[in-house]
C-alpha cells in the first residue's frame, strides 16, 4: 500500500485540509500505517501536481488561509486504478514477541510484567477501536454507507485485539509463578 492510495481513499470519503486530513489519518488508516505530518504534506502537493485533486483556499479569522482538497474525476480514476493493483501480505513486527521469543533467559516476573503492559495497551486500543465503531453506526445513514469499508478494515483490527488478549491470558498462566 502506498501513502498515495491512503490519501486518495480518505479524499473518497470526505474533502478536507490537509490538518484535517492528518487528524482522520491518525484515526483510521494509522492504526495499521503510518506517516508523518511532512510526507502527507508532500504527498498532497504531488497529488495537486498530478491533476488528481483540486484546492480551494478558504479564509479563516485570525489565521492563514486553509487550503481545503477534494479529489476529482481523474483522482477518482487514479484510486480506482491502484486499488485494482494487488496488495501484499500483512507481516506482523513485533518487538514483544521477538523479546518473547527470546525470553528463556529472563525470569517469567519480568515476563509477565511486561506482558500486563502490552495487555494494558492492546485494552486500550480495542476500546478505541469499539468507540470508532460505535461512532460509525451513530452516523446518518447516507455518511455510515461511505465509511462501510472503513467498518470492515476496523473489525479485522477490533478481532486481532480481542484474539491477541485471549492468547495473552493463556500464555499468562503459563508465565505464573
Amino acid at each position: 500500500m502506498s501513502l498515495r492510495l491512503a490519501v486518495l481513499g480518505l479524499l473518497d470519503l470526505e474533502p478536507g485540509s490537509g490538518y484535517t486530513l492528518l487528524q482522520r489519518f491518525r484515526h483510521s488508516l494509522g492504526f495499521f500505517w503510518s506517516t508523518t505530518h511532512q510526507q502527507l504534506y508532500r504527498e498532497l502537493h504531488s497529488l495537486q501536481q498530478s491533476g488528481w485533486l483540486d484546492c480551494e483556499t478558504v479564509a479563516q479569522n485570525g489565521r492563514p488561509d486553509q487550503k481545503v482538497y477534494r479529489l476529482n474525476t481523474d483522482g477518482e480514476a487514479e484510486l480506482s486504478r491502484l486499488l485494482l493493483q494487488p496488495a501484499a501480505a500483512m507481516r506482523l513486527r513485533d518487538p514483544w514477541l521477538v523479546k518473547l521469543f527470546s525470553g528463556r533467559r529472563l525470569p517469567n516476573a519480568h515476563l509477565r510484567s511486561e506482558l500486563q503492559r502490552q495487555e494494558a495497551q492492546h485494552r486500550q486500543t480495542l476500546q478505541t477501536y469499539l468507540e470508532l465503531q460505535r461512532q460509525i453506526a451513530a452516523m446518518p445513514a447516507e455518511r455510515r454507507q461511505r465509511y462501510h469499508h472503513p467498518e470492515l478494515s476496523l473489525r479485522l483490527g477490533i478481532a486481532i485485539e480481542q484474539s491477541w488478549l485471549q492468547w495473552s491470558e493463556e500464555i499468562a498462566n503459563e508465565l505464573a509463578p
